[in-house]
């Protein structure tokens, strides 16, 4: 009997062997089963969080999942998530498909200016980029009032979050720089999943745009800078080409600086650094933007300037460039 029973041990090892062995060389089989948990406290109702707890585990099961089985596209139910959510999704995980890095996320939940719900510093890793720090970074989940997903982008740093809204002197002010974060935040992101139909609805049709490329180094190691003044269209065709011409675009925001310095309370200005990552050209430079939010539902971008990095402080773009009727 103990020859019949180790016999059956030892062929049930073998086998438990060869199935470990099996699995190191199946590229994402163990980490396909990986699940990401939420917990989200504060804000809202109980009720209302729990819903946002299972609409966002169920599209995190989806995303993880198709991730690990390399999949092309997100197989997302209309009870999680918008359509409109659903189609921003995928189309920036068309440029660069991503996961959440934690299996436990527990995150507090903050109420927009517009009545949704917001639950912010999501980490996730993206397939693409050129440093660790551009493929780790956070994300920012939406909600609806009643707790299904209505967007998702990517995150500022929360520092440069929480330093924006604390520089608010009044009520409105404090909910106008909110909706300027989420714009910025919305704005970046267009980019990354190269959503041109976005970005044509936020520049002005009068929009003054100055671009810049960054052509070679000189010998005293300052770059060679070519810049150019365009209009809406120009600039859309444009930005159409790079986006056709580059397989993926990680593009970060930092240093990020808020401020109203006109007669036009709603006239807001936003200067920031960029770092532009694209798989067939990369630059870094300031980007500075005069934003109108009298519509706070549609705001619109009045100026877009760049400037190279190196550029002296005291020569670059800045709000007093521009007369504001």
């Amino acid at each position: 009997m103990k020859r019949i029973i180790t016999t059956i041990y030892n062929s049930r090892l073998s086998g438990f062997r060869w199935l470990l062995l099996w699995a190191c060389f199946v590229p994402g089989l163990v980490n396909a089963q990986q699940k990401t948990n939420f917990n989200f406290t504060d804000g809202a109702t109980e009720n209302l969080r729990i819903t946002m707890q299972q609409n966002t585990k169920a599209v995190f099961d989806v995303i993880n999942d198709s991730y690990y089985l390399k999949k092309n596209g997100l197989q997302l139910s209309p009870n999680n998530i918008t359509s409109d959510a659903r189609d921003r999704l995928q189309a920036l995980w068309s440029t660069s498909s991503f996961y959440c890095t934690k299996t436990d996320v527990q995150q507090s939940i903050l109420k927009m200016p517009n009545g949704n719900w917001q639950a912010r510093n999501i980490p996730v890793f993206f397939e693409q980029g050129q440093t660790d720090e551009d493929k780790n970074q956070d994300i920012v989940i939406e909600f609806t009032p009643t707790g299904i997903i209505n967007d998702i982008y990517i995150a500022i740093p929360f520092h440069q979050y929480e330093n924006i809204r604390n520089k608010g002197v009044n009520v409105t002010d404090i909910r106008r720089r909110q909706l300027i974060i989420e714009f910025v935040e919305n704005f970046r992101t267009a980019y990354n999943r190269k959503d041109i139909e976005y970005l044509n609805q936020v520049f002005s049709k009068d929009a003054l745009i100055i671009t810049g490329k960054v052509l070679a180094a000189k010998g005293d190691g300052y770059p060679i800078v070519e810049k150019k003044v365009q209009n809406k269209v120009q600039y859309m065709e444009n930005l159409k080409r790079a986006f056709a011409n580059n397989r993926y675009i990680n593009i970060k925001f930092s240093d990020i600086e808020v401020f109203q310095p006109y007669e036009k309370d709603y006239v807001y200005c936003v200067r920031l650094v960029q770092d532009w990552n694209a798989s067939n050209y990369s630059d870094k430079g300031y980007i500075f933007l005069i934003i109108d939010f009298k519509n706070e539902n549609e705001p619109q971008i009045w100026v877009r300037a760049w400037d190279p990095y190196n550029t002296p402080k005291k020569s670059v773009t800045f709000e007093g460039d521009f007369v504001i009727d």
